[in-house]
């Protein structure tokens, strides 16, 4: 059992956790309805259901072959956590544009290997992307820029 395939492991049944909580909180909060006449919790219940199943198919296999060492990365964590915090401070008070260049910007310092000019490139690329694709396709009521002056 010391030679598993832990990290699979872990991340399975990591997400098979995540997707029975889903589905087991959408069964308790909304009414599920009928195939034909489809109630507001048939689509997370649905969608809890199949990560849990892609949880176990992830988590069972690796149970039988050999995993490779992992080395634990601290800096994608703290920088992808420092992203979902700097989006959710920025889009209220900066609108979302500004939110999704930072939060793309912010991102690429997970990685040593990204020049700040590509950065840049990439959050300006993304921002106008899901400002296109939210704002002009969607129609979404999210403010593009709001600031105080």
């Amino acid at each position: 059992m010391l030679d598993r395939d832990y990290r699979d492991i872990v991340a399975g049944l990591g997400l098979t956790l995540i997707g029975v909580a889903a589905a087991l909180y959408a069964l308790s909060k909304y009414s599920m309805g009928t195939v034909s006449r489809m109630g507001p919790g048939m689509m997370p219940v649905s969608l809890g259901v199949i990560l849990a199943v892609f949880g176990l198919s992830i988590a069972i296999p690796a149970l039988f072959r050999k995993g490779a060492p992992s080395d634990l990365r601290l800096r994608p964590l703290i920088v992808l956590c420092i992203c979902i915090v700097c989006f959710a401070l920025m889009i209220e008070t900066l609108g979302f544009v500004p939110a999704v260049f930072s939060t793309v910007v912010i991102a690429t310092f997970a990685e040593n290997r990204v020049p700040l000019t590509r950065a840049l490139i990439l959050g300006a690329g993304l921002a106008l992307l899901t400002w296109a694709i939210f704002i002009l396709g969607l129609g979404l009521p999210i403010s593009s820029f709001d600031w105080a002056f």
